[in-house]
């Protein structure tokens, strides 16, 4: 009974969208890390060429049994391979070279608004006005961190490329999440292998377009370890943690754990590139933790 319950309490879906949130904020620091050290269409075809290698060999005796998943599905499998692996990480790691961190994060938090009107649209999901305003108060929980608790640096935000290409990717990100809840009868591994294979070959038009204009830089060592971060933390555990969050709670709650992703990057840029921490930091993870129970209060 005690080993059920540890294991319960270790695949609780609202403990692995946290992890899936503090792993995606891995991401944002590798992708900041990683300037200069590799190029940002490179990232996206290596970490997805490692994720396929190793589930390729977990995930040997069981590809073929469900091949014919793959085969009946396959332009769901294609759409949601493209969009929220391909799509959403080619747009992210190029944005990031053209909009400033407060900008980015701005723009990925309205993540989870984009996935509840998806929602409300593809399937038919409806939300309360308590749910509402437990999203509301999270988005003020990543404001309070994304501006360093200064009002004033919201009021001069403005919109350059960068930030237009990140409400892309947020919008691709958002039609995968919501698409997940159609997803066929196949195990979170299966389904994760066929979806690397599909973000691989998806990811290798836009490498051919980075050689053809010069713009890639080959992995420095440093890049390598970049790489090798971003292919077993927000790549593979992140992707594997959200698609059973998502099973569980759906799209539209599984999505507001998005929220805590530039909290969990200013966290790590603390820890590991000797940023400062401060009051606000605190403050707004407890804002946006009440923001996730007032949003699932009514729910349950």
């Amino acid at each position: 009974m005690f080993k059920k319950n540890i294991l319960k309490t270790y695949i609780n879906p609202h403990i692995l969208l946290t992890f899936a949130a503090l792993f995606w904020g891995f991401n944002a620091i590798a992708g900041r890390s990683a300037v200069g050290e590799v190029s940002p269409l490179l990232i996206v075809t290596s970490r997805w060429l490692g994720v396929l290698i190793i589930l390729s060999i977990i995930c040997r005796k069981d590809i073929m049994n469900s091949f014919k998943d793959f085969k009946k599905n396959f332009a769901w499998f294609l759409s949601m391979g493209l969009l929220g692996f391909t799509g959403f990480n080619s747009l992210y790691y190029i944005s990031a070279h053209y909009t400033v961190a407060i900008n980015l994060g701005i723009v990925q938090s309205t993540m989870p608004a984009f996935i509840i009107i998806i929602s409300m649209i593809w399937l038919k999901t409806k939300v309360n006005s308590l749910q509402v305003l437990g999203l509301f108060i999270t988005f003020i929980g990543v404001l309070i961190v994304i501006s360093n608790g200064e009002i004033q640096s919201l009021l001069d935000f403005t919109i350059n490329n960068g930030d237009l290409i990140m409400i892309f990717a947020c919008i691709f990100y958002a039609l995968y999440a919501v698409g997940l809840k159609k997803r066929p009868n196949v195990s979170d591994l299966i389904l994760m292998t066929f979806f690397s294979y599909i973000a691989f070959i998806g990811s290798l038009p836009g490498l051919v377009v980075e050689i053809w204009f010069d713009k890639i830089v080959f992995p420095t060592e440093k890049g390598l370890i970049i790489l090798l971060i971003i292919i077993i933390f927000p790549s593979f555990l992140a992707q594997i943690c959200f698609m059973k969050g998502v099973k569980t709670l759906g799209p539209s709650i599984s999505g507001l754990y998005t929220n805590l992703v530039p909290v969990f990057t200013s966290i790590l840029a603390v820890l590991i590139l000797d940023e400062k921490f401060y009051f606000y930091h605190f403050v707004s993870l407890l804002v946006v933790f009440f923001g996730i129970y007032v949003f699932e209060k009514k729910r349950s």
